[in-house]
């Protein structure tokens, strides 16, 4: 009866939750879809622990190479003497790093196995913690010999490791208050000094750069400002020498698909050069990759597609930047966290919850290829009826998103054994849900509704519990739906829409500013009171920007992509994901 266009077996799914015993109640929700003015806080089963299901990764991304590509990369202008940024196994070709967005797992692929036609991954393991990205710099200390990974969180920290020390291993160097950044881009050496250097862009598009130093208690110098207006992209990578001259390269991706090159050299005084536009079309991809010089025999930049098949380019020869004719290096792409990616992923959810007014609860989880999968039925039928939980972001760097229930008047977390009481005083709201970090400290945090229409926010501690709330503003009565899960417009802070009575959509865009954490409110659109639900479902095509979905009276899902653009540009033209089928719930989460 319920049909979903893109199905995918289930063993791709990401970890989620699932009942550890059968009599007790579990929903999970982005956000309480309660009807304004409904208190819905003292109903429901009493809280209970739950047990997390992590899937067994059962298939890793393929990378494979033709046999000319050994030929080509020994001709290919600035590459054949270039030492890798990334050496795992050390045989002189670079290796690519990925972490699985379903258990979290991490591994390194080979791209000589990939020559040879083998499949060589090597699974380093899960190292308890979600990455918000990961990047391989090049060498950063002459301790080490070129495999140093840099791993940063969700709340800023940016930690130094050895690969083999990147699970359960010591950490080399760590640094906080990352978070300030949308994009932190590993460029390579930069200044000449053998060691490899950041670009970091803040959400105002300022560009700042970090030069290392070599020394690894401080392998970074103080940052310099080398230029703004970078908000204009929506992918930034470092991706080598493409010119043939010895000097390293920014490329960005702008909205309309059209790719630059900025050469970079870090001892001038301007160490960023004006743009060169090297290709259009490139809107095609979700994701960028910047790999460098001496990697997978000269391509230096990849680009994935929304079915996870990931494409390779390398420099002409001309000197120009020009990129030759694009290979397939590999598919399954999709369901991993690519190290040097353009975008910082949306942290967290890319899947949907629902629930039916009889008490039984659904989940679907997303890839990244735009769809979701076919339903699991989470614990004893009717047993959900009646529960308001709570299923928003991730409150912890683990990166897994928890489940939250409130019960007479209490917040109680379910993802512990047994379930551990939060607070109190929480029986006054008709909505709650968690939309992710608001106040930029890089702490998932919670927004609730009173009956008088009063918007809250509760701040995250980051460790699963929240500080005092804090008033948003009043005025939010009038709106039936108020959803939001991630980035949606790219800029690195989380916004949410919320539906007007009369069919009008509005975004609120985050400032990252506790104190006021929305912008004024953009109307982007009418007629959103056709639906007969929406829901926030975070990044569900893999493109770094927030996505919503839409269900009908008549059954049928949609998905609204974020755009990065404003105004009714919001979100792309919708795409049908489900078929028949959705108007047998009383609520999405």
């Amino acid at each position: 009866m319920f049909s979903s266009s893109s199905a995918r077996p289930a063993a791709r799914r990401r970890g989620r939750l699932l009942a550890a015993c059968t009599t007790g109640a579990l929903a999970a929700t982005a956000f309480a879809l309660a009807p304004a003015g409904i208190a819905s806080a003292d109903s429901g089963t009493a809280p209970h622990s739950v047990q997390r299901i992590t899937p067994q990764v059962t298939q890793h991304p393929t990378l494979t190479l033709p046999k000319s590509a050994k030929s080509g990369y020994s001709t290919a202008a600035g590459t054949a003497a270039q030492t890798p940024r990334y050496d795992y196994d050390g045989d002189g070709v670079g290796d690519m790093l990925v972490q699985d967005i379903g258990d979290h797992s991490v591994g390194v692929l080979s791209s000589a196995k990939a020559l040879q036609g083998q499949q060589g991954y090597t699974d380093l393991g899960k190292p308890g913690v979600y990455y918000n990205s990961l990047l391989t710099p090049g060498n950063l200390t002459d301790s080490y010999a070129g495999d140093e990974v840099l791993a940063l969180t969700q709340s800023g920290r940016l930690s130094m490791f050895s690969t083999s020390g990147l699970v359960g291993g010591s950490t080399l160097w760590s640094g906080g208050g990352w978070q300030g950044y949308n994009q932190v881009v590993a460029v390579g050496d930069i200044t000449g000094d053998g060691f490899g250097d950041l670009l970091a862009r803040t959400p105002s598009g300022d560009l700042y750069l970090y030069k290392s130093t070599g020394n690894v208690s401080a392998p970074f110098s103080g940052r310099v400002k080398v230029g703004h207006g970078y908000g204009i992209y929506d992918q930034l990578i470092g991706a080598g020498d493409l010119t043939g001259t010895g000097y390293e390269t920014l490329v960005a991706r702008d909205l309309n698909g059209d790719l630059w090159m900025y050469k970079l050299d870090g001892t001038a005084a301007s160490p960023v050069a004006a743009r060169v536009k090297i290709g259009h079309g490139w809107g095609v991809y979700n994701q960028l990759v910047g790999w460098g010089d001496g990697a997978l025999y000269g391509y230096q930049i990849m680009g994935r597609s929304l079915d996870g098949t990931l494409w390779g380019y390398r420099a002409d020869g001309s000197g120009t930047g020009t990129l030759a004719p694009r290979i397939e290096l590999g598919n399954g792409w999709n369901t991993a966290v690519i190290a040097n990616q353009g975008h910082e992923q949306v942290w967290g959810r890319g899947d949907l919850m629902t629930q039916t007014s009889s008490g039984n609860l659904y989940y679907y989880y997303g890839d990244n290829t735009g769809g979701l999968s076919t339903r699991q039925q989470f614990g004893q039928t009717g047993v959900w009826q009646g529960a308001n939980v709570l299923y928003p972001m991730p409150l912890t760097d683990e990166g897994w998103d928890p489940l939250l229930q409130i019960y007479n008047g209490q917040l109680w977390d379910d993802d512990t054994n047994p379930s551990t009481y939060i607070s109190s005083g929480w029986g006054g709201y008709n909505t709650v849900f968690g939309p992710g970090d608001l106040n930029n400290d890089g702490r998932s945090d919670l927004l609730a509704r009173d009956g008088s229409g009063v918007l809250w926010l509760l701040t995250g501690k980051g460790d699963g519990t929240f500080y005092g709330r804090g008033k948003v503003g009043a005025g939010w009565g009038g709106y039936n739906q108020i959803v939001g899960a991630g980035d949606i417009n790219g800029d690195g802070f989380s916004d949410i829409v919320a539906r007007a009575s009369n069919g009008h959509l509005y975004l609120y865009q985050g400032t990252g500013s506790g104190p006021a954490p929305f912008k004024a409110r953009v109307d982007i659109g009418a007629g959103w009171n056709t639906y007969s639900k929406l829901a926030a479902v975070g990044d569900l095509d893999g493109d770094g920007r927030a996505d919503i979905v839409a269900a009908t009276s008549g059954g049928q899902l949609y998905r609204y992509s974020g755009t990065g653009k404003a105004g009714t540009s919001t979100f792309a033209k919708r795409v049908e994901i489900g078929t028949a089928g959705w108007n047998t719930y009383s609520k999405l989460f």
